[in-house]
């Protein structure tokens, strides 16, 4: 696998080889009532709750189950991120705790969008995931940015996203990373860009947060 690197202000880009290297259709990821979910590394049990598995053309009128305290989100990797989060928000609205679900190859599990530890920590690491297949990467307080770009731009490459994450939290010594995503991102680059920055440093453990719009 070759990559290229140009360096200039913005930032480097990196651009794996492998074309469709993790956004493909895998016959062994986990499935749920037919909506493929998206794949994780840095995932967390699922504990028993009612299941909602939705589509993009199901997600905006798909019913919030009543009585179970924890509904699990099968949520398909295709659906934009602005209606993911909606249904998240729909979800704690009717009283109940959302539960997002990834795939770990074929077995279910549970995925944190946040982490505690990232909670009103003022320095951190920006990663911004774009809809082309592009993240970038900046340190604390900086205005330049490295970036890694699919060669398609169809999906976001998380095993060169988590390098550059790796990069800077060794360098400036920082244990945050705050991500922004697109509202039109697909759920499955959502995921990917926080699982990317989450698992990048083996030992080192990063915790992460997503950006607020201010006032939010």
């Amino acid at each position: 696998m070759r990559r290229a690197r140009l360096i200039g202000l913005i930032g480097l880009i990196a651009v794996s080889a492998a074309a469709g290297l993790g956004a493909c259709k895998n016959k062994g990821h986990a499935e749920i009532d037919g909506i493929l979910i998206p794949q994780a590394d840095g995932t967390i049990d699922a504990p028993e709750g009612a299941t909602m598995a939705v589509s993009a053309s199901t997600i905006d009128t798909a019913k919030v189950p009543d009585g179970s305290p924890v509904v699990r989100l099968a949520i398909a990797r295709e659906v934009p991120w602005d209606r993911v989060a909606a249904l998240v928000e729909r979800v704690k609205a009717a009283g109940r705790t959302p539960l997002l679900l990834t795939g770990d190859d074929h077995e279910v599990k549970g995925f944190r969008l946040e982490d505690e530890a990232a909670r009103g920590v003022e320095r951190a690491i920006t990663v911004i995931a774009y809809v082309d297949g592009q993240a970038c990467v900046q340190p604390p307080g900086a205005i330049e940015a490295k970036c890694v770009k699919s060669p398609d731009g169809k999906y976001i490459d998380r095993a060169f996203l988590r390098e550059l994450v790796r990069e800077q939290v060794k360098v400036f010594d920082v244990k945050t990373v705050e991500v922004e995503v697109a509202s039109g991102l697909p759920w499955a680059d959502v995921v990917r860009t926080i699982d990317g920055a989450r698992t990048c440093c083996y030992e080192t453990v990063v915790a992460v947060r997503l950006k607020r719009a201010p006032g939010g």
